[in-house]
């Protein structure tokens, strides 16, 4: 693999005037302390991609200038490993108060715009920033090729027709397609927006579309989209492209007290989604990033930290430790019990 393929996450820092809430740091998006948490998270994402992806072309992109947290300067760090730092705003956002949560996801469509117009890049994959690398992209690549995009499916056990998900039903994305020239169809496939694989002409089509169906987005009309996973599942729709051809590369896993579905075949994964660790595993991940931050990019994998075993201590794989289970234990009874 080499760099005519860009592996990419982002980070939109929001103000006062946009914020919305995010459930799983349970805090609004523009506090500071919600925001230092994602750029852990964009630490410990590319540094574990460069692990396994050292010849890949990697892409940050952002609305704003890049910070230090924890005292690492981010942006020398990106630098020194490599990194690039795309600087772009924010212009897919639904009007204030269109929604509670999640208010700025559909940023991926502005990457995706920025993909489109670099035709060196020959395939893009753009995930969320609380993925773990565990093996090279090489044998997502290949499948990129042969489906010309990578979907990771809800399937219908998960969210059945009528279920609403995140203020929409597969039946609603259904009629919002054929409302807007797709096929009539009884319902279609939930897929999740936490990756983004494709072939750059399926990009410059799924790119042209989504600013094509924008106006009817932004509406806010009874079936229209509320995240990038709706419009993302109406667009594959529009395409034609295959489901789950993503499953055996990524899986979002959980790791709550409530729930916890980890499996020994996680080990098998090229990528690890771990919404609920971002405060607690890409800590522990970012700070041993951070102690080794003046080694150079050449420096092994191991000598790093980045293996396997040190992201199952830390993520909680296939079980927490005693540590994690105490650290974890500690921060849900300050969070549940504050100023105590």
């Amino acid at each position: 693999m080499d760099a005519s393929t860009a592996i990419c996450t982002w980070f939109v820092a929001d103000d006062a005037g946009s914020a919305t809430h995010f459930p799983q740091v349970s805090a609004m998006s523009d506090a500071p302390k919600t925001q230092a948490v994602y750029w852990r998270c964009v630490v410990g994402f590319f540094a574990s991609s460069l692990a396994v992806n050292p010849n890949a072309r990697h892409l940050l992109f952002t609305n704003v200038p890049v910070p230090e947290i924890d005292g690492l300067d981010i942006a020398r760090w990106l630098s020194r490993n490599g990194i690039e730092t795309v600087v772009r705003p924010i212009t897919y956002r639904l009007p204030p108060g269109s929604v509670k949560n999640w208010g700025n996801q559909f940023y991926v469509f502005d990457i995706l715009d920025h993909l489109s117009e670099h035709r060196e890049i020959h395939r893009a994959v753009v995930l969320d920033c609380d993925c773990v690398w565990l093996r090279p992209a090489d044998g997502m690549v290949s499948q990129i090729d042969q489906h010309g995009a990578l979907t990771y499916t809800m399937h219908e056990e998960d969210y059945a027709r009528d279920e609403v998900i995140n203020g929409l039903t597969r039946g609603q994305m259904a009629r919002f397609l054929e409302q807007n020239g797709g096929p009539s169809l009884d319902a279609i496939p939930y897929f999740g927006g936490e990756i983004y694989a494709a072939r750059s002409d399926v990009t410059r089509r799924i790119a042209q579309r989504a600013r094509a169906l924008w106006p009817a987005v932004r509406s806010q009309g009874e079936d229209a989209p509320r995240e990038e996973a709706h419009l993302l599942s109406v667009l594959y729709a529009f395409e034609g492209i295959a489901p789950d051809t993503a499953a055996p590369f990524i899986r979002r896993m959980w790791t709550t007290f409530k729930f916890n579905d980890l499996a020994s075949a996680d080990a098998d994964l090229t990528i690890w989604h771990l919404p609920a660790e971002k405060k607690t595993g890409f800590a522990d991940l970012f700070a041993r990033i951070a102690a080794a931050a003046e080694l150079t990019p050449s420096t092994s994998p191991v000598q790093l930290g980045l293996t396997l075993e040190n992201y199952a201590r830390d993520m909680g794989w296939p079980q927490r430790r005693p540590a994690k289970l105490i650290r974890d234990l500690t921060l849900k009874i300050a969070e549940k019990f504050p100023g105590r």
